[in-house]
């Protein structure tokens, strides 16, 4: 089982894409958590690293060599899950590409969490991660427990979000419509309690049985 989970950033799909994984036994890779792990380690080239905190999009070439590295380990045998890639028509061939080098597999869904605007740019900017434990908590939705040192990342900062969320737009106008036309693309709501959402993704990729039974 090959999926891929797209979405705005603040859409859930971190959270989804853990829900999934359980469900089909199969590892999340995610860009975004690689990426943070290679600056926190020091790994990360600085210009890289510039891009990020900025909150743009790191180039094509330094994602897709993530991917492929990841998707060649043991525990990818049997599927994966992409979370947040990819993101542009490019990419979409890219990934495809590398899919027939590593004996042929294709993906068997494109799941695309759909979430206003607003309410992302609420989930995002009152975010924030506690620097001794890794743990996100929410300022309203999920505060954290006293005593949490906590950090706000640059890229949920108010100007990083809506420069991030301008680009999601931007560039998925046209990978929407080349996986539509594939017949591999699923909207479902993105709103709601997370079991409700991934009962939501279940159905409509034909696998109901799990999420809000």
């Amino acid at each position: 089982m090959i999926l891929v989970l797209v979405g705005p950033p603040g859409a859930g799909k971190g959270t989804q894409a853990k829900l999934l994984c359980a469900r089909f036994g199969i590892p999340q890779i995610s860009t975004g958590d690689m990426l943070r792990e290679a600056k926190r380690s020091g790994t990360l080239e600085k210009r890289y690293l510039d891009i990020m905190d900025s909150g743009g999009l790191l180039p094509d070439e330094a994602v897709i060599g993530l991917i492929a590295r990841r998707t060649v380990e043991p525990d990818c045998s049997n599927g994966f899950l992409l979370d947040g890639f990819p993101r542009t028509v490019p990419q979409a061939d890219a990934l495809d590409d590398l899919l027939a080098s590593q004996g042929g597999t294709r993906i068997d869904a494109v799941i695309q969490l759909d979430v206003a605007r607003p309410l992302l740019e609420e989930r995002l900017i009152h975010r924030r991660t506690d620097k001794r434990s890794g743990q996100i908590y929410h300022l309203v939705y999920n505060p954290p427990p006293p005593g949490a040192e906590l950090e706000h990342r640059a890229d949920d900062r108010p100007e990083a979000v809506a420069k991030r969320l301008d680009a999601y737009e931007a560039m998925t106008a046209a990978l929407l419509p080349f996986y539509e036309q594939k017949k591999l693309l699923h909207r479902v709501d993105g709103v709601g309690k997370p079991e409700d959402v991934t009962h939501r993704v279940l159905s409509a990729i034909g696998r109901p049985g799990s999420g809000g039974e």
